[in-house]
């Protein structure tokens, strides 16, 4: 409750801030990849799997946008193999509503896999497979500090087939390193799960 309530507090105050920022342009035509990092609350333990991920964000017109993302994890615990997937789709609204600042409210597709591989004394492999498809809407805004730093906040709801249901933080950065590429990193999260990244990412 207390993390949704910091989230709701810091999305008003980016919405009615007092003071803009001396800003370069938000860029909504990009393509990244990077490092992926998760954090999986089981009954049993905490999985900590690692792996990649790419995200991409096309502006169709001065308004409407696509994007997708798409994680990928992997872990061995107790000679379990584990590998987890996650990929969204969204149209997406953006508005300018302050100088440096832009809201943007976004809805789409959204599916989740998992596989679990079990190798026993014989070196016979089972593995159990399993997926599910459903939606997401999101809300929020990314936020131009300096000519070179962006700052983003949104939060997420996301509904899974089989009554999987979680509403999401999302916190990111991007540091402009010249003309076209900036460093990003990105830090998605409920109560029980979390998945971090970090990457380069190319304007166009």
């Amino acid at each position: 409750m207390r993390c949704k309530q910091a989230l709701c507090a810091t999305l008003f105050l980016m919405a009615s801030g007092v003071a803009a920022a001396n800003t370069a342009d938000i860029s909504w035509n990009y393509v990244s990849a990077g490092y992926a990092k998760a954090s999986i609350k089981t009954d049993a333990d905490r999985l900590k799997p690692d792996g990649w991920q790419l995200q991409g964000s096309f502006l169709l017109n001065e308004y409407l946008y696509v994007r997708a993302r798409h994680d990928r994890v992997t872990d061995i615990w107790q000679d379990v193999s584990i590998k987890a997937e996650q990929s969204w789709l969204s149209l997406g609204l953006r508005r300018p509503s302050l100088p440096g600042v832009d809201a943007f409210f976004e809805a789409g597709y959204a599916s989740a896999k998992t596989s679990t591989g079990v190798v026993f004394v014989d070196d016979v492999a089972f593995r159990i497979n399993d997926s599910s498809n459903g939606y997401q809407l999101a809300a929020g805004f990314r936020y131009q500090a300096t000519p070179a730093l962006e700052l983003g906040i949104a939060l997420r709801h996301v509904d899974l087939s089989d009554q999987d249901r979680s509403n999401l933080g999302e916190l990111s950065g991007r540091y402009r390193l010249n003309h076209q590429i900036d460093l990003y990193s990105d830090y998605v999260f409920d109560s029980d799960d979390s998945i971090w990244g970090l990457g380069i990412s190319v304007r166009f």
